[in-house]
């Protein structure tokens, strides 16, 4: 009594078929998924520079030491990219720019946020930074108060 132990070939396309059944539905979510992070994580980046600027404002963190008249930091969003910049007598000199990652770009919030010394009269162009990544069609909003609280909602909505 000689018996196989071997798969058929039937056996084994339905296995395979499984296979790629699951990895069909899995791998869609997990590509939304990895683009949300990423989304998340450059809304975090923006923030972290934004508070960055406000706190070098507030402590007259001088990047030029031969400033005699420091009027703060500004930060400079354009439409997929972002800079730091230090402002004397009212002349902004770029301290870093940073570039969004592919298919992330600001919606709204482009222009100027100046973080003044001591926050006295901070002047920015929106209350409101929107980022949006072009492969999900979803969007992160930062909020800014007038007296420059920073605040970075995560919750993703359509845009």
């Amino acid at each position: 009594m000689d018996k196989n132990r071997g798969f058929t070939l039937i056996e084994f396309m339905v296995v395979i078929s499984v296979v790629f059944l699951f990895l069909g539905t899995i791998l869609p979510r997990y590509n939304d998924f990895a683009s949300q992070t990423k989304l998340r994580s450059e809304a975090s980046k923006v923030l972290d520079i934004f508070e960055l600027a406000k706190k070098k404002a507030i402590s007259a963190d001088l990047f030029d030491k031969n400033c005699t008249n420091f009027t703060g930091y500004r930060t400079t969003v354009a439409v997929s990219n972002y800079s730091l910049k230090f402002c004397c007598n009212s002349i902004c000199s770029t301290v870093q720019n940073f570039n969004l990652s592919t298919n992330v770009t600001f919606i709204t919030g482009i222009g100027d946020f100046n973080f003044t010394p001591l926050m006295i009269n901070p002047n920015f162009i929106s209350n409101t930074i929107q980022i949006k990544s072009s492969i999900i069609n979803k969007c992160i909003n930062i909020s800014v108060s007038p007296i420059g609280v920073l605040e970075l909602n995560e919750t993703l909505i359509s845009c």
